[in-house]
């Protein structure tokens, strides 16, 4: 579990960022931001950690040797130098960030490297050190009064409720890599951030595995139990597997095949895709985990009840009970069309 209520931000360093494919370059400041001003420290608090509040925690990695990875090893000194030596440091991960911003569409911006405390961590205390980066600008309306004439001007600047970059590099696990927390609202095509920039991978903790074996859950669903089931069918057994998941806090293979695949004949058809796909998950189910509820929201969100027809029509549905609401839709064929049909039943139109 994550708090950050009472984290206070201690240090901070503010630079600039170009594109190096466009050789925009960066500009680095050589002093820290001054943090004397109360009200500012407390906007700039909320607009580097409001984002953070999934549970999804990565740590650093490198193919070779982990101390090669430059984001590590810089998070490591600015967790040992003084504010003097604090710039520099962050000049070094300025440059670093600016020789990975090789695709054409990375957006320049500025660079915000802080220190913070009081970052509490499964009931644990935590230094952290924070990498923002913002790259998309609002237009915002300033009133100025001159003479009591109120003119409108209109002027770009930071939606600080629009963090389009950061992580969080937390004190702890330093030998395995750090645990880091990461947010990025830019395009596939440019997620350097992550791959390129920090070089993170995810821990493979509880939320993992529950985010990991519902993945493989809906791949099975599609690859394997909807070549002979209809969406309907396939709309059902997902809905079982969620609602597994949110009415259990911990996970049981066994128990999960009985209460959603049920049949003997899909159970043999899942081991053997189990089998075959868990490695490439790096999940072992056969041992349990601790069922995370945040992961299962966030897999929920892909999970649709709904079922798409290529003539622009939509069946979705609703309630608690999938199941039994799907009783209520049968599937035909209509030799005469020579089409697919559903049937639905109900009682009166209600809107």
């Amino acid at each position: 579990m994550l708090d950050l209520s009472q984290a206070r931000l201690t240090t901070l360093a503010v630079h600039k960022v170009g594109n190096k494919v466009k050789n925009q370059g960066v500009v680095a400041s050589h002093e820290l931001f001054p943090l004397e001003e109360e009200t500012m420290v407390d906007l700039l608090e909320d607009f580097f950690l409001k984002p953070f509040r999934a549970e999804e925690f990565f740590k650093f990695s490198h193919p070779s040797d982990l101390g090669m990875n430059e984001v590590y090893t810089y998070c490591k000194r600015l967790f040992q130098e003084s504010r003097e030596d604090f710039v520099d440091t962050s000049v070094h991960i300025l440059n670093h960030l600016y020789d990975q911003a090789m695709h054409p569409q990375i957006k320049p911006g500025e660079l915000f490297v802080a220190h913070f405390r009081e970052c509490e961590v499964d009931g644990v205390t935590l230094e952290a050190i924070g990498l923002f980066k913002t790259e998309n600008k609002d237009v915002f309306l300033r009133i100025t009064d001159e003479d009591n004439k109120l003119n409108l001007l209109a002027e770009q600047g930071i939606n600080i409720r629009k963090l389009d970059k950061g992580c969080l590099v937390f004190k702890t696990f330093e030998d395995d890599g750090f645990s880091v927390m990461m947010v990025d609202k830019g395009s596939e095509e440019s997620q350097y951030w992550r791959d390129d920039f920090l070089r993170v991978t995810r821990i493979q903790d509880d939320s993992f595995q529950t985010q990991s074996f519902l993945s493989m859950t809906k791949d099975f669903c599609e690859d394997v139990f909807g070549r002979e089931q209809d969406k309907k069918e396939q709309v059902v057994f997902l809905n079982n597997a969620i609602d597994y998941f949110q009415h259990n806090d911990s996970f049981d293979v066994e128990t999960f095949k009985d209460e959603v695949i049920k049949t003997p004949e899909y159970k043999e058809q899942f081991d053997l895709f189990r089998q075959e796909a868990e490695p490439n998950y790096n999940i072992n189910p056969d041992e349990g985990f601790a069922i995370s509820k945040f992961a299962v929201r966030q897999m929920k969100r892909q999970f649709k009840n709904l079922i798409k027809l290529d003539s622009e029509l939509e069946i979705r549905f609703i309630g608690k009970d999938i199941e039994a609401i799907s009783e209520q839709v049968e599937r035909g064929f209509d030799a005469q069309r020579g089409m697919f049909f559903y049937k639905l039943y109900f009682n009166e139109e209600i809107s």
